[in-house]
């Protein structure tokens, strides 16, 4: 039972977690300063029609046959098209958010001078390493920099040689802090039928979206042949785990025959230096 308690215990349904990412960035800051199945076609013939066919009695038979089977193929290529075309789609979009940066790739920097710009940033992180992206947040009123930044390294090895570096360092007369970013890239699935097998969950949430790194479908610890009717999924970056997210949300999307529950999980521990630990 203690088994029980401890998966429980990782289950997070807090509403908060359906908040925009600004809302997140706020939290951080106020205490940072932040088959196709067609037709048999006739073949299950009988020993006389055979004998016959084999005898060119039939010929005008094997005729309409090889026509109708034309007809078939034609008519499935038809409804292939529109499919091929969709997955055509879909796989661009994943290689797009597969393209982005992977989790642990983005740092947070704060106390930052308040007339710090984005150049200024750009120079102080671009001797680190290579950067996908800064997101200098400021005062939707005054616009007016709150004195933190977001910057999107394109490897987590760099984004950890940043917190290293960059870390209680001093940048314009101030002591700035740097720690990882704390994106959410992992999602919590309930509502799931227990009946379910492990194989057939995955490929379910494989063909959804892209960056499956890992899944664990709770299993029943009374019946090896079934789960707890939840599993957390862990995605390359928060892009895949959005998108993957919003799809299966959809009331078109069901788990044998279910609609499951879609929502952030707890992250897993955290590095020492994260945004959360300061």
């Amino acid at each position: 039972m203690a088994e029980n308690a401890e998966v429980d215990e990782r289950v997070d349904l807090d509403d908060n977690y359906m908040e925009e990412e600004d809302d997140d960035v706020e939290e951080h800051v106020d205490e940072d300063g932040v088959d196709s199945g067609g037709d048999e076609n006739g073949e299950e013939n009988d020993e006389e029609e055979f004998e016959d066919s084999k005898s060119g009695v039939d010929g005008k038979d094997q005729s309409l046959e090889v026509e109708r089977s034309h007809f078939v193929t034609e008519h499935v290529e038809d409804e292939e098209k529109p499919t091929a075309s969709i997955s055509e789609e879909e796989k661009e979009k994943h290689a797009q958010l597969l393209a982005l940066p992977p989790n642990g790739s983005e740092v947070f920097i704060g106390g930052l001078p308040k007339d710090t710009s984005e150049e200024d940033l750009r120079e102080l992180c671009e001797a680190i390493g290579e950067i996908f992206e800064i997101r200098l947040i400021k005062d939707k009123e005054s616009g007016e920099s709150k004195g933190y930044a977001f910057v999107a390294f394109k490897r987590k090895e760099v984004a950890e040689k940043a917190v290293d570096e960059l870390h209680s360092k001093e940048f314009r007369g101030k002591t700035i802090r740097c720690s990882f970013s704390e994106t959410k890239n992992r999602l919590f699935i309930g509502n799931i039928p227990k009946s379910l097998n492990e194989d057939d969950f995955r490929k379910a949430i494989e063909s959804v979206g892209p960056g499956v790194e890992n899944i664990e479908l709770i299993k029943d610890p009374l019946n090896a042949n079934r789960n707890r009717g939840f599993a957390f999924v862990l995605y390359y970056n928060n892009a895949c785990a959005d998108y993957s997210r919003q799809k299966m949300a959809s009331a078109n999307f069901k788990l044998d025959g279910n609609n499951p529950t879609v929502t952030w999980a707890d992250p897993k521990s955290s590095p020492d230096h994260s945004a959360a630990s300061q």
